[in-house]
Parts: structure tokens; sequence; C-alpha cells
């Protein structure tokens, strides 16, 4: 036993000095890894897996369930082709994906270019980032053949360097090339509510993570959507007294006696009174005639009269009746919080400014695209470059 404990304890130092050592290098060891240390932890003691409690088994089952379907629900090509746009005069606007660059090229207002002599190239570009045409290494680029509206911005600017610089193709919280997942800092049910302008040609709060980092990500976050869905709920049923409201199902009263009369009537018949046979064998009768539509209508006739006893395949029908029902009144949480913005610029700016700091508290990302910052612009600007609305600033 002394041994055995020495031995444990030893075990676990080296394990701390293992992690505060992968800490130090900047590397975060995947779950499948910790997995695996932790099944050959207990192999060490000379316990199977077979033999370890059920609650480590379940979660050693669920990690590698996960892990064998990584590859189904990652990204199949990469999330950002870093083409650059460019004006008239060859300065660099933007970064487009290749789809839109050839969109452009097949619109005939754009062709394939590069950057003028004295423009220096582009910071962070991939090498392997070669043009279309020409078939020499040189980055992609497009050159606008109209003069586009808005002027250039002062190329110092956050904005401008986000937009301008090129993105990696890397977990943003551990710097992983492996599978990616596209993550919406604002989640994505509520961001698909949130008014046009706030997620068309936004892709600022969306971001690549690995998989792990994914799942440590949303957890938390399920979290917190879900206490702030709940705070607010509370406050419409203390305001509309609408208590309904908290249940996306209601139970039927008249569905639940019927299926509790058949269950009663398959399981207890036998030690039942008559009368109280009787009364429940004419509630079911009743409920599947009910059912029964004009092209049955003898069989409608024969369970009202009772004419044959209720067959067991009648009343199984009856014992599997779904006497919970949608709740018309139900609001999802996803509604309740958006609606509570009221359409209203400056909480809408407030609400994903604050997810942008929830994730960055969350995450403490590493590897951010140059020029991302929570206080970025949170709308898209109009074509016509008119003012946002609420004198938001836009990008």
């Amino acid at each position: 036993a002394a041994a055995a404990s020495i031995y444990i304890l030893q075990t676990r130092r080296q394990r701390r000095s293992s992690d505060d050592d992968a800490d130090a290098r900047g590397s975060t060891r995947s779950s499948a890894s910790a997995i695996d240390d932790e099944t050959n932890y207990y192999r060490h003691l000379g316990v199977t897996e077979e033999n370890l409690p059920t609650h480590i088994q379940r979660e050693i089952y669920k990690e590698r369930k996960r892990k064998a379907k990584v590859e189904l629900i990652s990204m199949k090509t990469p999330m950002y082709d870093n083409v650059y746009m460019l004006d008239t005069n060859r300065e660099r606007m933007c970064t487009i994906s290749m789809k839109k660059a050839k969109w452009y090229i097949r619109k005939g207002i754009a062709e394939w270019s590069t950057f003028k002599d004295d423009d220096g190239g582009c910071d962070g570009m991939d090498n392997n980032n070669t043009a279309e045409e020409g078939g020499e290494e040189e980055v992609k680029c497009i050159r606008l053949l109209f003069q586009h509206n808005k002027p250039n911005a002062d190329r110092s600017s956050d904005e401008v360097l986000y937009l301008q610089s090129a993105k990696q193709n890397v977990c943003v919280a551990c710097g992983s090339d492996g599978h990616h997942i596209r993550h919406y800092i604002v989640p994505y049910s509520y961001r698909t509510l949130l008014p046009e302008e706030y997620k068309n040609h936004m892709s600022h709060d969306i971001v690549i993570l690995c998989p792990d980092c994914h799942l440590a990500c949303e957890r938390p976050t399920k979290r917190r959507m879900k206490d702030m869905e709940y705070e607010l709920r509370m406050k419409l049923v203390e305001e509309d007294g609408a208590a309904a409201e908290m249940s996306p199902v209601i139970e039927d009263p008249h569905l639940h006696h019927i299926r509790g009369c058949a269950i009663a009537l398959v399981k207890w018949k036998d030690n039942m009174p008559s009368e109280k046979i009787a009364g429940y064998e004419k509630e079911v009768r009743e409920y599947l005639a009910s059912l029964c539509n004009n092209n049955k209508e003898d069989e409608r006739i024969s369970l009202l009269e009772a004419k044959e006893e209720l067959t067991k395949a009648q009343l199984q029908k009856a014992c599997s009746v779904n006497y919970r029902v949608k709740n018309p009144n139900f609001i999802p949480g996803s509604e309740v919080v958006v609606r509570s913005l009221n359409d209203d610029g400056k909480k809408i700016e407030e609400f994903i400014i604050d997810w942008r700091k929830y994730f960055l508290a969350t995450v403490n990302p590493q590897h951010m695209p140059t020029g991302w910052r929570v206080d970025n612009p949170v709308l898209c600007g109009s074509r016509n470059g008119d003012d946002a609305k609420d004198g938001l600033k836009s990008w």
C-alpha cells in the first residue's frame, strides 16, 4: 500500500511538471490525449478500463465518440482565401474570398493584377498564395475597373488593418492548423435574428477554432445564454403574467387522462372494479372513435357501441398518445433576448461588444486576425456611403 501511494504521488508530480512545461511552451494538450493519459494512468495502477468507475468510463466513451466525428463537423475548405482587392490605383482595399474574386472577374468589373512596385507586398501572406494567371509566384490580387464610393481611409487604423491584412487559417486560441470549426462570437441563434446590416458582409465576429477549443468555449457560452434567457423570460412573466411562456410544451389534461386510463386497463384491469373498468373503457373508446375518419365509419360505430372488446393494439395506441402539445404562447429564448434589444442600435452595439469581451475572457485567444478589436464597428456601411443609423460607426 505504501509503495502504491508513493508511485501515485510521483506520477502526479510528473504529470504536473509536464503540464507546466507544455504551458510554458504555449501549447495545449487536446482532450483526446488527456483521455489517453488518464486511461494509461489507471493502467499503470493495474486497473483496466472495464474496471473503472462508470462515470469515468462514460466520459472516455463520450470523448472517443466526439473525436470520431471531428472530421465530419470540420470545415472542408480553408476559411480565408486572402485574395486582395485593389482600387484603380492598385492600393489595397481589403481581402476577399476566391469565390467573390471570380465573381468580380466574371462580371467584367475587375481584373487579375499585382501590387504596385513600391507597395512592399503583403505582410503575413502565405507564400503559396499565387495568382490565377501568369504562373508566377505572386500574391493573388484583383484590381477594380471602376472608382469605388468611399475614399481610402487611414491605413494605420485598426479597422483598415483588419480589412487589409491576410488572415491565418489557424485556431485563434491555440494556433492549431488541423481540423477547424467556424465559430460565431455572437451566438448564431442571436446573430441570425439581428437586422441585416449587423450580419450581411460582416465576418469580423466569425473566427476559426479547433474542435477542442470550440468545445471549451461552447460549454460556458451555452450556460451564459441559458442564464440570460431565463432572466429576461422571468421579466416577461412578471410584466405579462404569462407563466405558460416558460415551457415550449404544455400538457393536455384530457389526453393525459386518456393515456392514464389505457395504461390502467393494460396493467391492472384484473384487479379493478367492473364499474371502473367500464368507465375507463368508455373514455378510451370515445378517444379512439374521434380519430376515425369518414372512411372508417364502421370502426367508429363499433367502438362507440362496444360491440367488441378493446384489442391490445387499440390499448397500445391509447397508451402511446402524446399528451404534451406545443405551447402556442412560447417564445424561443433567442427571440426573447433579441426582442429585448428593441431594434435599438446602441443596445445592439453594446450587446455585440459584450459578447466580444466574453469571448476574449473565455478563450484567451493568441492568434486573432491583425486589427481585430473589441471596439471595431458592429455593422456594415451602406453602398452610398450614408451615415449609419443611430450614429453608429460602420465599416
